[in-house]
Order: C-alpha cells, then structure tokens, then sequence
C-alpha cells in the first residue's frame, strides 16, 4: 500500500510504498574534498555509503579536478557547482545537503534548492561553535547577517555531529529539527605496532597544523614536562601547514630546546598515514575547538590511546578507559601526559583496544549512513 508523502513547503513529488526500499536523489554541496579536512571526509564516506545501499548521489564541488581530493565511489558524479546553479533541473533532485558554511558559494546552491522547492540539508561541521565564531569575528558576523542565519533558518533539517553541537546551533537561536550523526572511521585489521628506526617511542598528532588545533599549548606542555617523562619519547606532527603555522611552532619549540624532540612531516594519507599511527604509542589532540574530532576514532581504531581538550565532544575517553578528556590549556595537557607517558606500554595498549571496540560499537560508516539515511527519512514523513 502506498503512502502520499506532503512536505511543507509545497514539495509533493514523490510516492513511497511503506516499508519498503526508496531510492533517494541526494545532492551534497560542499567547496571542495580534500582529505586532510574532516569535513571532506565525511562528505565522501556518507555518499559513498549511500551509493553502496542504493541511492543516487551527486557531489557539487567547486573545482571537480582537484589534486589529493578524497576518494570516491565511481557510482558518486562529481560535478562542479556552477554546472548545478546554471541549471534549471530542480527536479533531478530529491534533497540537497549543504556542507559547512560562511562561502557565498554555498549560499548560492541553498539559494537554487529553495526556488526549485528541494528540501535542503545543513551541516554547519562545528562552525557555530563559540571559539570558530570569534575567528575573524567581524567577517563572519557580517556574513552572519547578510545570508548564512537566514540560509540555516530556512533550512529543513540540520546536521550535528555531537550533542555540544546541537547546543551550539540551540546558541545562536536556530529552532530547526536536528539530527545528531557522528562522523565515523574504517575499522581494519588490526595493525602490528613497532617503533620508529630511532627506537623511541611516539606521541602522535595528525590533523590541519593550525593555531586551532592547540599545538602551541602541546609545544609548551612539552618544554615543561620533567626530563626523565620525557626520555625515550618522540613528538610526530603530521598534517598540511595552514597559515606559516608550522614555521611558528619550530621557533618556539628551538627557543625552549625542544626541536629535536619534534618531527614536523607534513601530510601523510593512504598507507603512510596507517604507518604513522602504527608507530605510534599514545595520541594528542589539544585542540581549541572541533564539533567532533574525527582522528580521536580514526587513532582508536588502531589501538592508540587518546589525550583531548574538552574543546572536543570526547568524555567517551574517560567512559570507557581510552584515554583522557582534558582540560584546555597547557598545565592540564603537563598532567595528562606525564600520567600516560608514565604507564606501561601494556596499560596503554590495553586502554587502546578498549578504544577500538568502542570505535566497532558505535563509529563506522556504515552506522553513520544509517544514522544519516534516517534523517533524510525524516523530510519524506
């Protein structure tokens, strides 16, 4: 039997036997994917995933060509977003979902849906958070009012990856129904760990290397930790430079001696970057600000124990055994490492594969497509 399905705002396109499969026309619109940035990476996966189950996906991007852009699905069309905006096909579409915000361009494709009556999707991938709003402040409050507020407002459903997330979208007086879907990580095999060629062990950081991400503080932390905490040890910060950002943190670190503890080494992906977490015997992440924090499971997920500012939603750590939820600042990252660093490897990995099984329990792909098919399920109701 056959239901009718009425959306608000006109859209009555479509017919939907209950219980049984729809094929979804899904347009993701974001700027670009490269694979350093989690946003990107959870654009791909979820369309990936959505092809895999059956859907027709679509990626609107701004350069279809771009290098070291994440991997896709050969059933995805990637597509540019000016070949999107120039058509009048509205009906080729059955929802859009709009990835990060502040990018005119973004607010173009919002823009197109809603004169085409497609329901539109939002995920503002921890942007309304209160440390990224006081980023360049005055621009993104010009750009606040001028579209962005009004683009959410109208949106039909909003994405949060976290439950601190949806208060910030509750913060700044969005009322939109909400669906909260973390991001998600392969789960492989199960790595042989070992030790870099120096035999020392490895204090691991891979992400965006931006003031953002705390690494100041890390530097800092560092300098002040006893040296008998520190022998045997190793910091390897991997991920691209933003902004001279790397250039700064080498000067600090030569002014308090600390240089040649630390190996700046850029991005690494694919099996270079399974590599470095395999060497690794504990991960840090003393970030300023995520909505979620997708290398704390992508580290789980190979057995490596985690230490994360409370700037990121990862109280999880203390839950299950995994690591530690920290404050932030410099002081709380002395206490956390000195603690972690002083426990037997057997102790660390042990708290490792805790991580990992709640990595399996709750944090592949395949539950978050889940997650996130239910919520495009939402607009069909």
């Amino acid at each position: 039997m056959a239901t009718s399905i009425a959306v608000a705002g006109g859209w009555d396109r479509r017919r939907i036997a209950v219980n049984e499969f729809c094929e979804m026309r899904v347009l993701h619109a974001i700027s670009g994917l490269p694979k350093a940035a989690g946003t990107s990476v959870f654009c791909a996966e979820v369309c990936n995933g959505l092809v895999r189950v059956g859907h027709d996906v679509t990626i609107a991007v701004c350069d279809p060509n771009a290098k070291d852009s994440c991997r896709l699905d050969s059933r995805v069309k990637l597509v540019s977003v000016d070949l999107i905006i120039d058509s009048t096909r509205y009906t080729e579409f059955d929802l859009v979902h709009i990835h990060a915000l502040w990018e005119p361009v973004l607010q173009r494709i919002n823009k197109w849906a809603h004169r085409g009556n497609v329901p539109v999707v939002w995920s503002p991938h921890g942007m309304l958070t209160p440390w990224a709003l006081n980023n360049k402040k005055w621009k993104k409050r010009l750009a606040w009012w001028l579209y962005q507020k009004r683009g959410l407002a109208a949106a039909r459903l909003l994405h949060a990856t976290a439950a601190s997330e949806l208060e910030d979208i509750k913060r700044v007086g969005l009322k939109n129904d909400v669906v909260v879907v973390p991001l998600g990580v392969d789960v492989n095999d199960c790595v042989e760990h070992g030790k870099h060629v120096e035999g020392k062990k490895v204090l691991l950081f891979v992400s965006r290397v931006q003031k953002k991400k705390g690494l100041m503080n890390l530097v800092e932390a560092w300098a002040r930790l006893p040296r008998e905490a520190k022998q045997g040890w190793c910091v390897r910060i991997v991920g691209p430079d933003q902004e001279g950002h790397t250039e700064e943190l080498k000067v600090r670190c030569g002014q308090l001696g600390a240089l040649d503890d630390f190996a700046f080494v850029g991005p690494k992906f694919g099996e270079a970057l399974v590599a470095e977490y395999a060497a690794s015997d504990l991960f840090v992440l003393p970030t300023h600000s995520e909505n979620f924090g997708s290398v704390v499971i992508e580290a789980l997920s190979y057995d490596v124990p985690v230490i994360c500012t409370k700037g990121a939603p990862w109280s999880e750590l203390e839950t299950y055994n995994c690591g530690k939820w920290i404050d932030i600042g410099v002081e709380p990252l002395v206490v956390a490492l000195k603690a972690m660093m002083s426990l037997s490897d057997e102790d660390r990995r042990r708290m490792g594969v805790n991580g990992r099984q709640l990595v399996e329990m709750k944090y592949t792909w395949g539950a978050v497509v889940k997650g996130m098919v239910k919520g495009y399920e939402h607009l069909m109701i």
